[in-house]
């Protein structure tokens, strides 16, 4: 009977200890709980309108359109040591879409784009003339824009003094003929001489080789000689007229070769420093851009020009200088006056510090990119810049290689770290005021 009395009082000692464990165990572990729970809830500084970060209010609101206040938590708003300078949480991070680029040293290229003009070659172009008086007996080419080859006959001329001048050849020729086996020295020379000096003549009023060739065999003098083309080309101005007196140096004919044309392009002067001699640019017609040449610089004129610009409401200018192509035409593809649109690639710079142009947020009066310390943190931070490439600025002062930027997002980033330089250097952000309760209508009065 004790032993049964002993096993029921051991029993319900171990229940009571049991149960007095347990609520010590619950006591005591509710305090920690608590302060975990104090120290992992975020404390609610304010919230801040979404489309305008100055606009603020203490309690949770909606703005206008019905968007949420956006909240600003104590360690957000935190300062860190340096103005500007904003911390995102990770999720934010992602949810904002932020990425970023180290910044690295490279070529930074650029296309300099412009049209150019095609003009004739200046030493291909011919003006016809004659050097002694006469009149055009005949003429064969009556058209402008007529194909004439080289050799081709222009018209029949007429002038006493190229009558003359046969005369004088033939005389000459006869003379020679006597005395070339003449046993005087003195005689053969002179004779010689008098034959080349003859001949000399003619060619100097631009009598071919094979005209005078003619009249010596012919040993007649031709009333009116053929004035032939000097080149292969188009008559661009016909000045002639059959029947027409003319006078010694009147152009009658202007007679371009357009086996080889040269392009005429205008560059700005700002892109001056960027062209070189003998750079590489692709020319392409507007018409037909499968028909693409490349040609090197040419040369770059001395002197700058300018382009009007003229409007009803004003007049600009700008600056330019003219570059030069030459190119191939000898299937006659490209017409004087056509235009060429003229693409030239340069360097703008060599092994320069660059970065993404989506990273630089141009204020206007300075340029700013967003740091990534890959920590959380977002620095602002201005920088000088250089060259623009395609895609790309060069930066000549304040970032150094291997610097995170931020290349998207930016702009979200830097609205945020105007807020957070605006308050800590004024102390309290703008309050949203709550709007005066309107008195209801007259009729519901009571």
């Amino acid at each position: 009977m004790k032993n049964k009395n002993f096993i029921t009082g051991m029993i319900f000692l171990l229940i009571g200890l049991t149960i007095g464990g347990t609520l010590v165990w619950l006591i005591g572990s509710k305090e920690p709980v608590e302060k975990a729970a104090e120290k992992t809830e975020r404390k609610v500084l304010f919230y801040r309108n979404p489309m305008d970060p100055e606009v603020t209010s203490p309690s949770p609101m909606k703005d206008q359109m019905g968007m949420d206040y956006v909240p600003v938590y104590e360690d957000e708003a935190a300062p860190l040591d340096k103005p500007g300078t904003v911390r995102i949480t990770p999720e934010r991070i992602q949810k904002i879409g932020v990425r970023s680029e180290p910044v690295e040293r490279r070529d930074i290229r650029r296309a300099i784009r412009t049209v150019g003009r095609v003009e004739p070659v200046e030493e291909m172009a011919h003006v016809i003339t004659t050097k002694v008086p006469g009149w055009i007996e005949k003429l064969y080419v009556s058209r402008t824009d007529a194909m004439v080859g080289k050799g081709e006959k222009l018209f029949e001329l007429y002038s006493p003094e190229l009558v003359s001048a046969q005369e004088e050849y033939l005389l000459a020729f006869e003379n020679n003929e006597k005395v070339k086996d003449s046993p005087f020295a003195e005689a053969r020379e002179g004779g010689r001489a008098l034959l080349d000096a003859s001949r000399q003549k003619l060619k100097y009023l631009d009598i071919s080789g094979d005209q005078i060739e003619r009249l010596k065999k012919q040993e007649a003098v031709s009333r009116t000689l053929a004035i032939r083309s000097p080149a292969t080309g188009s008559v661009t101005e016909k000045m002639a007229v059959e029947g027409q007196k003319i006078e010694a140096g009147e152009p009658l004919f202007r007679i371009i070769d357009h086996s080889k044309v040269w392009v005429y392009g205008e560059v700005y002067e700002y892109e001056m420093p960027y062209v070189k001699i003998g750079q590489k640019a692709t020319l392409t017609p507007s018409y037909s851009p499968s028909k693409a040449r490349t040609a090197p610089v040419e040369h770059i004129y001395t002197h700058l020009g300018s382009i009007r610009y003229s409007s009803e409401e004003a007049t600009a200018e700008s600056r330019t200088a003219k570059v030069r192509f030459s190119l191939d035409n000898r299937d006659h593809g490209l017409k004087l006056g056509m235009y060429l649109n003229i693409e030239i690639d340069v360097i703008a710079a060599r092994s320069a510090l660059a970065v993404p142009d989506s990273a630089v947020i141009d204020t206007g009066t300075r340029k700013m990119v967003i740091i990534d310390r890959q920590d959380g943190t977002f620095e602002p931070r201005e920088i000088k810049t250089g060259s623009k490439g395609e895609g790309v600025w060069e930066v000549t002062e304040g970032l150094d290689e291997g610097d995170m930027v931020v290349t998207s997002a930016s702009f979200l980033i830097d609205s945020e770290s105007n807020l957070k330089a605006a308050t800590s250097s004024m102390g309290t952000p703008r309050a949203v005021e709550p709007e005066p309760a309107q008195a209801p209508p007259a009729e519901h009065r009571h």
